[in-house]
């Protein structure tokens, strides 16, 4: 007989939690996004501190792409289209 793999999920919880708002994180870029990926990355660094796992790994990238992505955004937006909005003005 083939033994199965024990999942103990008790260990996984934070770096489920950071996966998924790693993946909100790029979905709602911006300062929601960029929200979403700091306190998704704390808890994946928590989640390997703790006991590594690969939720744990692909949510740190996950949340470090969310980051950038959502800083891009706010800038560009800063610098080109809040200018552009000011300067169309009705007459």
């Amino acid at each position: 007989m083939v033994e199965k793999e024990k999942i103990d999920d008790k260990n996984e919880g934070l770096g489920i939690s950071g996966f998924t708002l790693g993946v909100l994180g790029i979905v709602f870029s911006g300062w929601v996004g960029l929200i979403l990926s700091v306190i998704g990355f704390v808890f994946c660094f928590i989640q390997q501190k703790k006991h590594k796992t690969k939720f744990g790994k692909i949510g740190m990238i996950l949340n470090i792409v969310g980051f950038v992505l959502s800083v891009v955004i706010i800038i560009l937006y800063a610098s080109v289209l809040a200018p552009l909005l000011n300067k169309t003005s009705i007459t």
